[in-house]
């Protein structure tokens, strides 16, 4: 059984052990637990504008939940990778993969900038509710730079409501606190991305506390 995760702060930088062991213990009810994000899945794969052949890569894909939008899109001639630290969750997106038997998909255990090699060269990435990728800077550098020129970022997750919702916020922490390991940059989540792609367009929900972002290389 997986250790106790470290609780997470409101600075700091992600916690990658501490990342494994809460989806670790969360891989096999992931799915059923957000199942509420459905429709923002769906929402931020079509943002990515994808294309029949298009490459893709899924950051933090988790389960695979994202994969049936991803696919239905770029079609048997595209690809498919999915980068995940967490071989728990990794191992269900593997399921998901036998099970539709998919065959442009390529799973990898890891970090980003561990997993992601030179040679790789995608059309898009998505980051779908991955807030400790969006605060690692040398993550979101190594994607950016596997991008062609041109291509295409999308992501969606958590954010602060504004500072006079507290009761929006105090149920902000409470949905994400087992998902995140820092709160660190959680008013404006997309930060860094928006540093590294110029242009980047932000959708604010801060009365839901949620947020899309967009945008090219």
């Amino acid at each position: 059984m997986a250790g106790t995760p470290t609780p997470p702060t409101s600075r700091g930088r992600p916690d990658v052990e501490a990342a494994r062991a809460l989806y670790s213990r969360h891989a096999d009810d992931y799915d059923l637990l957000t199942h509420w994000a459905a429709e923002d899945r769906a929402r931020v794969v079509n943002l990515l504008d994808l294309q029949p052949g298009d490459a893709v890569v899924d950051v933090g894909c988790g389960t695979g939940l994202c994969f049936a939008e991803i696919l239905d899109r770029i079609g048997p001639t595209g690809r498919l990778v999915g980068v995940e630290p967490s071989v728990d969750m990794l191992g269900r997106a593997g399921e998901r993969v036998a099970r539709a038997g998919w065959r442009n998909v390529d799973l990898r255990l890891g970090l980003a900038e561990e997993r992601l090699r030179a040679d790789d060269t995608f059309d898009a990435a998505l980051f779908c509710f991955t807030h400790d990728v969006l605060r690692s800077r040398p993550a979101l550098e190594t994607v950016v730079s596997s991008l062609r020129p041109g291509g295409r970022v999308a992501a969606v997750g958590p954010m602060w409501a504004p500072w006079w919702a507290p009761a929006m916020n105090l149920l902000v922490w409470y949905v994400t606190s087992d998902y995140v390991t820092t709160f660190d940059g959680f008013s404006e989540p997309w930060s860094h991305l928006q540093a590294l792609v110029p242009g980047l367009e932000v959708e604010r929900h801060a009365l839901s506390g949620e947020y899309f972002a967009w945008g090219r290389t």
